[in-house]
């Protein structure tokens, strides 16, 4: 059992606050959570739990009634999703926000899902980035028996202990540590349902074939359009800030996919997770299409940038 200190509420910070949670079995994981989550339940705030199904069941029972109000997410759709989109998702929750001085609370238990081993570093570096100056609290319960704790140190701000939350002696800044843990290659996706190749003159062209593969596809008349708005902002910075021509390519099972290549070199850090400054010279594209897509992912490498775009039929 936890002594009284670990069981204590910290105070309610103004910005982010990303914590490691080590726990030593499933009753200690639900000591340290029940409070916090109870406490936020209680403020009025919105508050999403991703657990394994046996902690799920236990909080429930801790929280009692307050459980109707925690919005309970199965991990396995969330985590089918890349890290990046994740800690996007998470970062929103804070729109839900309606009470003056509210914040979101985000608890997400690392567990077994099959997204790689370097899922778990991306999505908490993804974290860091896209909750910076948002009133949220994200809490990462990790299994002391088997998460990579110095990982685990290198990728949140501050680590529980018995003591309260404390700063991890081991945490670097995004920028830094994102070079250690690179994305995946674009997995394949057999033959495409459509391609064009487009410029600047071919834009209306590449709207026209976005919209008849998301019809084709099934898509409803609004995420039809948003997908088209999408990927038109992806093209666009294609012909105006990288090689002047791209290559779109799009699949339409089960998902709609659509993909914008070209040969230029992306130097936007962690695209598309932020609302880019006013003044900003690239990015606002990117953070658009992210915002109308279900997923976004980009790859970049000298003389060559894939960005692909999700819709879920």
């Amino acid at each position: 059992m936890g002594t009284a200190t670990e069981r204590t509420t910290p105070p309610r910070p103004d910005g982010a606050w990303h914590e490691a949670v080590p726990y030593s079995s499933a009753a200690h994981l639900v000591e340290r959570l029940a409070p916090r989550v109870a406490a936020a339940v209680s403020a009025g705030d919105p508050v999403v739990a991703v657990l394994d199904e046996p902690t799920c069941v236990s909080l429930r029972r801790a929280l009692g009634s307050d459980s109707a109000e925690v919005d309970f997410q199965d991990p396995f759709e969330v985590h089918r999703m890349p890290a990046f989109t994740v800690a996007v998702r998470w970062a929103r929750t804070s729109r839900r926000i309606t009470n003056p001085g509210g914040r979101a609370l985000v608890v997400s238990q690392q567990m077994e899902v099959d997204r790689g081993p370097l899922h778990w570093a991306r999505l908490d570096i993804g974290v860091n980035v896209a909750t910076a100056g948002l009133p949220i609290t994200v809490l990462c319960p990790v299994d002391h028996d088997v998460a990579d704790l110095p990982t685990v140190e290198d990728t949140h701000p501050l680590v529980a202990t018995a003591d309260g939350p404390e700063p991890s002696k081991r945490y670097r800044q995004p920028e830094e540590s994102v070079v250690d843990y690179p994305p995946p290659p674009p997995p394949g996706l057999g033959p495409p349902a459509a391609e064009l190749s487009f410029g600047q003159d071919d834009l209306i062209d590449l709207r026209r074939l976005v919209l008849r593969v998301a019809v084709m596809a099934g898509l409803d008349a609004d995420r039809g359009a948003d997908l088209v708005l999408a990927v038109n902002e992806l093209a666009s910075n294609s012909v105006e800030h990288g090689a002047g021509r791209g290559r779109l390519r799009m699949w339409n099972g089960p998902d709609v996919v659509a993909e914008v290549a070209d040969h230029g070199r992306m130097s936007v850090p962690f695209p598309g997770m932020t609302i880019p400054p006013p003044d900003g010279a690239r990015g606002r594209g990117l953070w658009l299409a992210s915002e109308l897509a279900d997923t976004l992912e980009v790859w970049s490498e000298p003389g060559d940038t894939v960005i692909r775009v999700q819709m879920r039929v």
